[in-house]
């Protein structure tokens, strides 16, 4: 069960992230930013520490995991704030900078006790600030994606499987209040920008920032009826429930800002 469970997720965490890369490379930064909104990291972390932990486990790390995307938004930001004013190595420092600013809100949200609905309003207020300093990010097009060898594709993919397999252990062996803070950390989505900006530049890494605040009600939104849709369901059914809402959620965001933007 174990091999198992480590080999899905560094599977799933490398097509995640080869995914999410191509359609920046392919379609739009932007698109993918919001398609990383999405519950890809928590949905298959979740799936597998509820058969590991159980139930209870996972709705007891469910208010902190809320938090914790708070955590990643400012790493998002941060990260933006240091890439724009770097001259050198911006790629290092910026998420060198990013992880310290995750790592500063992740001890500082573990010591306060939180409720789903105490917890929604504290991430909902970072994406709206973090929504606000995007606003202006230009869409830029990759015009000649990098041809992809197989090295390449294994380069992409292990970055990914790598982090993922490493938070997900951590969340296990350190309790709840943990496993919930560390479903915010950047697993998906440091390594996709990372990939972005260092084969193009860091204006097509910043272009996938400004849809990222925009998806993230997805995972929240799947976050907070996990806790119901689990016990209720069990965990096999109760995950394609929670991801079915999801995906609701992304799709309907998604359909209003594509009528805004024609109606503007």
């Amino acid at each position: 069960m174990m091999i198992f469970a480590l080999v899905l997720k560094a599977v799933f965490a490398g097509a995640v992230v080869l995914g999410l890369s191509l359609t920046a490379e392919r379609l739009s930064p932007r698109i993918a930013g919001i398609i990383s909104g999405a519950p890809l990291g928590a949905l298959i972390s979740y799936y597998l520490l509820g058969l590991e932990k159980g139930i209870d486990f996972v709705a007891a790390s469910v208010p902190h995991a809320i938090v914790g995307i708070a955590g990643v938004l400012m790493f998002v930001v941060t990260y933006h704030a240091v890439s724009i004013r770097a001259k050198k190595r911006g790629a290092l420092k910026s998420t060198s900078a990013g992880l310290l600013a995750f790592m500063v809100i992740a001890f500082i949200v573990r010591e306060i006790e939180f409720t789903i609905l105490t917890a929604l309003p504290v991430t909902a207020g970072v994406a709206l600030l973090a929504g606000i300093l995007f606003r202006r990010a230009e869409d830029l097009r990759v015009v000649k994606p990098v041809k992809l060898t197989f090295w390449l594709l294994v380069l992409r993919a292990g970055m990914s499987a790598i982090l993922v397999v490493s938070v997900v252990t951590f969340a296990k062996i350190l309790g709840p209040v943990w496993a919930g803070v560390l479903m915010g950390f950047p697993m998906i989505w440091l390594p996709t920008i990372l990939i972005i900006e260092l084969t193009y530049s860091r204006e097509h890494a910043h272009a996938m920032f400004r849809g990222f605040p925009i998806g993230i009600g997805s995972v929240v939104t799947y976050l907070a009826s996990v806790p119901w849709s689990f016990s209720t369901l069990g965990i096999h059914v109760g995950t394609i429930v929670s991801l079915g809402l999801a995906l609701i959620y992304l799709a309907s965001v998604t359909m209003i800002f594509t009528l805004l933007k024609h109606r503007a």
